[in-house]
């Protein structure tokens, strides 16, 4: 692929469809099963109201509650709220969404533990969209024998990054698995051109991988195994893409969302490939030049570093610093990069 074909990249850059990397998959995720009461003696009589209660076999309970679609958008709220608030007590290091999609005040403020007004997505459904895209990772990743390694633990203390790869296949190809709507996945496959993002993110685990690799190999502490080869020359990139939804953003209608959809087939030739939905995008590093996205990597690191190093936030001047992403920060209500 030619330097030529990233002219316009920054088009395609989505910032909503990003994978948790601290999920747990649906498939693992346990069902817990016992009798109704069972469940009742756990949570405790006094749980149970007493009014209005019908006779079963099994014992009296009270008459259910239909499902109600705002209560879920409530509880969506509460949850992600406490998860962020989780996520950000841990979270002390540098990540690949950092990298590749966060603007640096947002890093530098979640190290520093910078207050926030609330935890809460400001845009709720990517609570969904997230669980959607794990789903995707763990279907790709269970069902194929094709990687040699997978969920691979990059820690680096000495510049306070940690990642963690999708996959390897040998020592020379990385690959990253990313979901999208399917307005991206029309993008990237008519114009056969990753997000920058996304290229940006495999950059950066080339870059840990090939000059942090022993530091990242003597780590302990981690959720998942580290890389397991003595050398690694990434001299390929390969992104997986996989369509799984429509933003409500995107069609005005459900018969829109279908057209949408059969577009996307016709791109793809789906009478031959009925996964019409799954494309790859290859990346030969001998087709471009890598040193201007190495550097990228390399300075956005440095300088969020030396903001932490040096107790200081990013000026609105940094190169860095990225105001197109202030509706989904969770610092936005309290930034003192743009309130300054």
């Amino acid at each position: 692929m030619s330097l030529s074909n990233f002219a316009g990249i920054l088009d395609l850059l989505d910032e909503n469809t990003n994978r948790d990397s601290s999920h747990i998959s649906a498939s693992e995720a346990s069902n817990h099963q016992g009798s109704g009461e069972q469940e009742k003696k756990e949570i405790g009589e006094s749980e149970f109201p007493t009014i209005i209660t019908q006779k079963t076999e099994m014992g009296t309970y009270p008459p259910g509650k239909i499902f109600d679609v705002q209560l879920f958008s409530e509880e969506i709220r509460a949850k992600s709220e406490k998860d962020n608030r989780l996520r950000q007590y841990y979270s002390d290091t540098i990540s690949g969404y950092s990298i590749a999609h966060d603007c640096i005040g947002a890093t530098v403020l979640k190290i520093m533990n910078h207050p926030v007004k609330s935890f809460a997505h400001k845009w709720l459904p990517i609570v969904m969209r997230a669980s959607l895209g794990n789903a995707v990772h763990d279907c790709i990743q269970k069902n194929s024998d094709q990687f040699t390694e997978q969920e691979k633990s990059i820690k680096v203390p000495s510049i306070r990054c940690s990642v963690r790869l999708d996959c390897l296949i040998s020592n020379n190809v990385l690959v990253e698995i990313k979901s999208c709507t399917y307005d991206d996945y029309k993008k990237i496959v008519k114009n056969q051109t990753p997000r920058i993002a996304d290229f940006y993110q495999v950059m950066m685990y080339k870059y840990l991988l090939e000059n942090h690799l022993a530091e990242a190999q003597a780590q302990t502490k981690l959720r998942t195994p580290p890389p397991e080869l003595t050398h690694y020359n990434i001299d390929t990139l390969q992104l997986i893409y996989v369509a799984h939804d429509i933003c409500a953003a995107d069609a005005e209608s459900f018969a829109q969302a279908l057209k949408m959809i059969k577009e996307t087939k016709h791109l793809m030739n789906s009478k031959r490939n009925k996964f019409f939905f799954i494309t790859t995008i290859t990346l030969k590093t001998s087709d471009f030049d890598p040193k201007p996205y190495n550097d990228y990597v390399i300075n956005k690191i440095k300088n969020i570093n030396w903001y932490i190093d040096n107790n200081k936030i990013p000026t609105v001047d940094d190169e860095f610093v990225d105001t197109n992403k202030c509706f989904f920060c969770l610092y936005s209500a309290k930034c003192p990069i743009k309130n300054n």
